[in-house]
């Protein structure tokens, strides 16, 4: 029923959005006119075709460079604010700053369009995190070529195309900013406006705010956790997951023991932020999947356990991200080799690591997971 529910919300909303964007054209092309000759069924459909060719492709165009502008906001307004450049993604595609200089490397989040990730001295005082403008940019960029979009469309002749592209860019924009600007999370990511009222409320959502920055930028230069400043991660359980910055700081956590070979302790780690069931928001629920069972094999072995945690969402979610993210593979490797005894398959893997060593975002994590295979190996199968 509920889903049957969802079906016709979407059908219905879907339906709305196109007889707007109908109206939206033609209204584009001959003003109150063309919408009176609508409703006198008096329409010139050359104009028409013409008129929704240009639109699909201008808002193919222009999607695609809003989002782009949206997450250059981030880091032209990160930049003002402070903050030193790591790695900006669109896509799939990321640029990355390390001590060699850029690099073009691969990485991709289900649920994500870009992402800009900046750092931030070490000794700087959580307290004092200049979060906003940094988390606002994007949108302020989106906001900005929202209303360049309407004064060309009002004040400059453009011809059906020009307008066409500047609507679109209008709307574009206009949508963007409002899923980015209007505080929501969507399946445990928050979007900017939700981060900038988490980190406005209170001061330890700042101080994981500006860690997780660190370790992102300090991982994307090729440092493995356990080589981090130890006050980076911190010992503190987390009674509700509703509070994202705590829950991404025990995440962070748990992957710190990983990478120490403190195998049993990040297990229980996991095993307890993975007791929140349903609670726990869709997305991080797949992302410690792979680290749990990864030490869930290395650690007690329960067969039982690991297939509970492997439902089809987590299969499907490790197989799609696995290229991108080298724990994935690892934990992919050990499911191969210690869950289902495939050595010949398990070394494809591997080889497979291997080759896109270069293309990771992040490099150290490259080199935990490395480690991590190290301590699969030693694993007696025949137990």
């Amino acid at each position: 029923m509920k889903k049957t529910l969802n079906l016709i919300g979407s059908l219905a909303i879907g339906a709305i959005f196109g007889l707007a964007l109908a109206f939206l054209l033609i209204w584009s092309i001959d003003g109150s006119e063309g919408i009176s000759d609508v409703v006198h069924k008096d329409l010139n459909m050359t104009k028409i075709a013409i008129s929704i060719a240009c639109t699909f492709a201008w808002l193919f165009v222009t999607a695609i460079l809003q989002f782009t502008l949206h997450e250059v906001g981030h880091l032209l307004f990160g930049l003002a604010s402070g903050f030193k450049f790591s790695s900006i993604r669109i896509y799939k595609y990321a640029l990355v700053k390390d001590h060699c200089g850029f690099h073009i490397k691969k990485f991709n989040i289900q649920g994500t369009g870009g992402q800009c990730i900046m750092t931030l001295p070490e000794a700087t005082d959580p307290s004092r995190v200049p979060f906003f403008w940094y988390n606002a940019g994007g949108v302020i960029v989106n906001l900005l070529l929202l209303a360049l979009s309407i004064v060309a469309l009002l004040y400059c002749d453009l011809g059906m195309v020009g307008e066409t592209f500047f609507m679109m860019l209008a709307f574009t924009g206009a949508f963007i900013a409002l899923m980015n600007g209007v505080p929501l999370s969507f399946n445990g990511l928050c979007n900017d406006g939700r981060n900038i009222l988490l980190l406005m409320r209170g001061k330890h959502s700042r101080r994981f705010f500006l860690r997780m920055m660190q370790v992102a930028s300090e991982l994307s230069k090729g440092k493995r956790l356990k080589d981090m400043p130890r006050e980076w991660f911190e010992d503190i359980p987390v009674d509700s997951p509703k509070d994202y910055f705590l829950l991404a700081n025990r995440i962070n956590y748990a992957a710190l023991l990983e990478d120490s070979g403190r195998f049993d302790e990040a297990r229980r780690v996991y095993e307890e932020i993975y007791s929140f069931g349903k609670e726990l928001p869709g997305l991080m629920k797949l992302e410690i999947g792979a680290d749990h069972i990864l030490m869930e094999l290395l650690t007690t072995a329960r067969h039982d356990v690991v297939d509970k945690i492997y439902d089809k969402s987590l299969k499907a979610y490790i197989n799609s991200s696995y290229k991108y993210s080298p724990i994935k593979a690892v934990a992919l490797y050990a499911l191969t080799l210690l869950h289902d005894n495939e050595p010949v398959r398990a070394k494809h893997l591997l080889d497979e690591l291997e080759s896109h060593r270069d293309e990771y975002l992040m490099p150290g994590e490259y080199l935990t997971a490395i480690y991590l295979i190290g301590q699969c190996d030693t694993v007696d199968t025949n137990k």
